[in-house]
């Protein structure tokens, strides 16, 4: 018989980061970081469809904030890379988010320059990494096509020898993002780098399921 490939109808060619394989099918699951309570997984083939999992993964949130009386000015959203764009930004509904950021655009807007070129907010240092993060903010900088207005938190670390697995390196420097419209006089720009990275916390348990 001809052959053909089982998980046609569940997976597409698609983008695979740093994964073998020749298709992919996207996932996207939530659970409450603090009590690892699953609110739901929302999957779809190749990984073009993410902004929908995304729309049925907040009408989720939003059910369990109804069912435990949880204010949504007490909500905060981490989100992966994936969703570090400007036009995923708009689709947030007023909830309070943090995000690693991937539109290195804004690295070139003249309000982002300005501010790479004093000396940095903050410095940032994980106890179980060597690494030590120069933070720089900058708030209402526009991201995306749509000018979405967005706090902005550029981290920059010395380049190593190996291409760094996030960011992007420029002559020698590492720069990530991280999106948030979380207010400065409450959040620092480490406190915003260290609520994204404390998602490795949980980020296993999603794995084992």
């Amino acid at each position: 018989p001809p052959p053909i490939r089982r998980l046609d109808d569940v997976c597409a060619p698609g983008y695979r980061g740093r994964k073998r394989g020749e298709v992919v099918r996207t996932r996207t699951s939530i659970s409450q970081a603090h009590s690892y309570q699953w609110l739901g997984s929302f999957g779809n083939r190749g990984n073009g469809r993410y902004r929908e999992e995304l729309g049925e993964g907040l009408s989720a949130i939003g059910r369990y904030l109804a069912a435990y009386q949880l204010p949504q000015e007490r909500t905060l959203l981490r989100l992966d890379g994936l969703y570090g764009t400007g036009a995923v930004l708009s689709d947030l509904a007023g909830f309070a988010f943090v995000t690693r950021g991937k539109e290195y655009g804004v690295l070139d807007h003249p309000l982002v320059q300005a501010r790479l070129h004093l000396p940095p907010d903050q410095f940032q240092q994980r106890p179980e990494s060597q690494m030590v993060r120069s933070l720089y903010d900058c708030p209402q900088i526009p991201v995306g096509p749509e000018g979405t207005p967005c706090r902005v938190v550029v981290a920059t670390h010395p380049a190593g020898k190996k291409k760094s697995p996030v960011g992007i390196t420029r002559k020698g420097v590492v720069y990530e993002l991280f999106f948030t419209n979380l207010p400065q006089a409450a959040f620092t720009a480490c406190d915003v780098v260290e609520l994204y990275l404390h998602r490795g916390a949980f980020e296993p348990v999603l794995s084992d399921e």
